[in-house]
This record gives structure tokens, C-alpha cells and sequence, in this order.
């Protein structure tokens, strides 16, 4: 039994991501679902993408412009609000407290009453692939920001010279990997604006940059079949 979730309790969401095309891949049905529903959302994307390349001759910062702007580019076909980038090495973040404190401001300056991102441990019954290092450090570092650090009034965060007021969502979610995956989108009337989205991500799609990767089909067939749905997306949802 898949639990139901009322849209129109959310007013902002941010997406907390490691890479550009993170989101789009994870929550691209979501995120169009919510702006469908008047929920404003923002992208904060951590690392610079460089390391996306298949040619070992490649420039990284090369790499990392043309990620940013196919980010930027697939946000915008979505309706996301804004983009911002921390431009961390990619393959190297790791959940410092100055990641975590970058976040909390982030979610003092958005405001928003849901966060989406990462799962922060490693899953063994999913492809390596899904336990990216980088996402691990992220979803720890996410949620670590939420709280303590974002809700706490005795914690003092700046951004542009101004002090910004603590601040603490109502939930997350986390991409579909965890053991509480109970909360799934539909995303069969989402799924073009996903797919559209994602072929923005040109230079991640390989010699077939025109074509939605069979793979993600096929997982979001598997999710929503387990949901009752055609395709899904699935995520734990925490409660704050």
C-alpha cells in the first residue's frame, strides 16, 4: 500500500544534490509534480560534475561549465525557480562541517518546507553505482544541516552579509533506496517532462545522447510496479 501525499501542504521545496543531472535522474517526476502544484523549487547542486566525462583528455573545468549549463538547462525545462552550485571536487565531497554549515544557510535562505535528497548510506542490494560516495557525503551532510544546524536560533549563519533566521522543514525525502520506500510518486503524466529534462544532460548520455537510457525505464517500471503504479518514484520520507 502506497501512502498518499497532499501536494498542497508544500509551498517551497529544495533539491540537495551531489552532481548536475542528479535530480532530474532521481526526482525528475517529483519535482515536476510538485511544480505542478505550486510548490517553488530550488536546486543546490555540490559538486562541479567534472569527473562525467568518458574522454581522459578532456580539460575538467571544460567538463564542469558544460555540466553546470546542462544543469541549468534541464532546471529551467522543469520550471525549477533557481540553480545554485557549491563547485566542489567531484568524487572528493565529503560532509565537513563547512558543507553542512553551506547547506543550513541554504535552507534558512529557501525557507522550505520540504527537502529532497540523497540517501546517506550505502545500499548492497542496489547497483555500486546507486551508493556514489558523493551522495552518501551529501544525504549525511543534508540531513546533519536540517538539524541540528539550520533549526537551532543559537546557531548564527550568514549569507551576503546578512544573518539568516533559523529555519526548519517538515520533512525529507530520500531517494528510493532505504527500507522505508512506502511514499511513491505516479510519474507516468511526469514522465516526458523527466525524460526531457534528462536529455538536456547531453554529455552523460553516451553515443545515444537523443534516447532515454533503457536502464531508468526499466527502474522506474520495477517502482511503480511495486506501487501500483506504471512508473514511479519512491522515496522514505522523514517526518520532522
Amino acid at each position: 500500500m502506497t501512502a498518499a501525499i497532499d501536494p498542497s501542504r508544500h509551498t517551497v521545496a529544495l533539491v540537495v544534490t551531489a552532481h548536475p543531472d542528479d535530480a532530474e535522474f532521481l526526482f525528475g517526476a517529483t519535482i515536476a509534480w510538485l511544480i505542478e502544484h505550486d510548490v517553488a523549487v530550488f536546486y543546490l547542486v555540490c559538486s562541479d560534475g567534472a569527473l562525467g566525462g568518458a574522454d581522459p583528455a578532456a580539460e575538467r573545468d571544460s567538463v564542469a561549465r558544460i555540466r553546470c549549463a546542462e544543469q541549468v538547462a534541464a532546471a529551467r525545462m522543469l520550471g525549477v525557480r533557481d540553480v545554485t552550485f557549491l563547485g566542489l571536487p567531484d568524487g572528493k565531497v565529503v560532509p565537513t562541517l563547512e558543507l553542512r554549515t553551506t547547506i543550513a544557510a541554504q535552507v534558512r535562505l529557501r525557507r522550505p518546507t520540504v527537502v529532497l535528497t540523497h540517501y546517506p548510506h550505502r545500499v548492497l542490494a542496489a547497483p555500486v553505482e546507486a551508493s556514489h560516495p558523493d551522495h552518501l557525503a551529501v544525504g549525511e551532510a543534508t540531513l546533519a544541516a536540517i538539524y541540528p544546524t539550520a533549526g537551532s536560533a543559537m546557531e548564527r549563519l550568514e549569507f551576503e552579509g546578512r544573518t539568516l533566521a533559523a529555519w526548519r522543514p517538515e520533512e525529507i525525502w530520500l531517494t528510493g533506496y532505504g527500507d522505508k520506500d512506502e511514499y511513491c510518486i505516479d510519474a507516468v503524466r511526469h514522465l516526458s517532462s523527466k525524460v526531457a529534462a534528462i536529455l538536456c544532460h547531453t554529455s552523460q548520455l553516451g553515443d545515444t545522447p537523443e534516447e532515454t537510457p533503457p536502464w531508468l525505464l526499466d527502474w522506474m517500471r520495477g517502482i511503480g510496479v511495486e506501487h501500483g503504479f506504471e512508473y514511479g518514484e519512491s522515496f522514505t520520507r522523514i517526518m520532522l
